[in-house]
């Protein structure tokens, strides 16, 4: 009966989210081609045939913050949620600045770094009860040492993986249900959190997908990618607050941003090329290049995300371990797949 319970009021969860996000990111879109607010194409990186309109990731955040509604109705960590949400909201528009304005990377990173600010007074408390021999003010060192350094990191493999329509979303979407997934399985003090914001975002990512999916018409631009990073980076801590065996699943669950971010590197490093300027050169790029439709190549890439998700939840069930020899292996075998197939050549 209980378990029953917990499944309507998750399904609840994720229903909330994917209709508002659904009727959010059609009121966004009509009011980016209203006031102009589209991405142009310019047959290098971006290469839609057509404006596209953007404001699609302001959508996700109306989408994802209704969802957790429920979870802030009776919370004992209110105030932080409030904060939480606070952050979400503010890297949101940093993004959406960008989008609009074509913000500097400095303003940009100060703009991630001024969020993960105000996140510190979500995380940190649950960094206390973890860990209660530490002060106060070590905790919020440490979470916004941790906070900075994640959404940086995972902020930007997403924004990364924003290439093709449809890509990004349905990533993301196959993340939060492998968070989810690992939330449940953990069944730690943290869980009943997780598995909203899990389910949350899931729901808001889906809303959008339907109108993202190819042919898209409407981009989440980095007020989408920039956001979603941000909300992946805080369940990743989460998870690393529960122990190596949640924290290195998590990191295999998210392992397509990870390897995406990791292969562009290395081949611009390899191949003397400026590490931070766009190329063509992504996997779903190099996919399309080799002769996939690019539908298929999304459909490559949320299989990978599939892949990937599965080797992080089988490794959590079968104890630590076993799990590091059968993500060694994993790794090993996809760099060298990745290194016969070429795609660390140069594009």
């Amino acid at each position: 009966m209980e378990m029953g319970l917990i499944a309507s009021a998750q399904a609840v969860w994720f229903s909330l989210s994917f209709f508002t996000a659904l009727a959010a990111v059609y009121f966004c879109r009509r009011l980016a081609l209203r006031f102009h607010i589209v991405d142009r194409p310019d047959n290098t990186v971006k290469t839609h045939d057509r404006p596209i309109a953007y404001l699609g990731g302001l959508g996700i955040w109306v989408g994802f913050a209704v969802g957790m509604l429920p979870l802030l109705a009776g919370a004992e960590r209110l105030a932080g949620l409030v904060w939480f949400l606070a952050a979400s909201i503010l890297i949101c528009l940093v993004g959406l600045a960008d989008d609009i304005l074509s913000l500097s990377p400095g303003r940009k990173v100060a703009g991630q770094i001024a969020a993960a600010v105000l996140a510190v007074f979500f995380l940190s408390p649950t960094l206390n009860e973890t860990f209660p021999s530490l002060s106060a003010s070590a905790a919020a060192v440490i979470s916004l040492a941790l906070l900075v350094f994640f959404v940086l990191g995972a902020s930007n493999s997403v924004n990364l993986l924003d290439g093709l329509d449809g890509l990004c979303g349905g990533v993301t979407f196959l993340i939060c249900i492998g968070f989810f997934l690992l939330a449940a399985m953990s069944r730690s003090a943290f869980s009943p959190i997780q598995e909203t914001m899990a389910l949350s975002l899931a729901g808001a990512v889906a809303g959008f997908l339907v109108f993202n999916y190819p042919p898209a018409s409407i981009f989440m631009g980095d007020a989408g990618s920039l956001l979603i990073g941000f909300l992946l980076a805080c369940q990743m801590i989460l998870f690393l607050l529960q122990g190596p065996a949640a924290f290195l699943a998590s990191l295999f669950i998210f392992g397509l941003p990870i390897l995406d971010t990791s292969v562009a590197i290395l081949r611009r490093f390899l191949n003397k090329k400026p590490l931070f300027v766009s190329d063509r050169g992504h996997i779903y790029d190099q996919l399309v290049d080799r002769g996939f439709t690019k539908t298929q190549s999304i459909w490559a890439c949320y299989l990978l995300t599939a892949l990937f998700s599965a080797v992080g939840l089988l490794g959590y069930r079968i104890g630590l371990r076993l799990a590091l020899l059968l993500y060694l292996l994993t790794i090993c075998l996809t760099f060298l797949l990745i290194w016969k197939k070429g795609f660390l050549k140069k594009v």
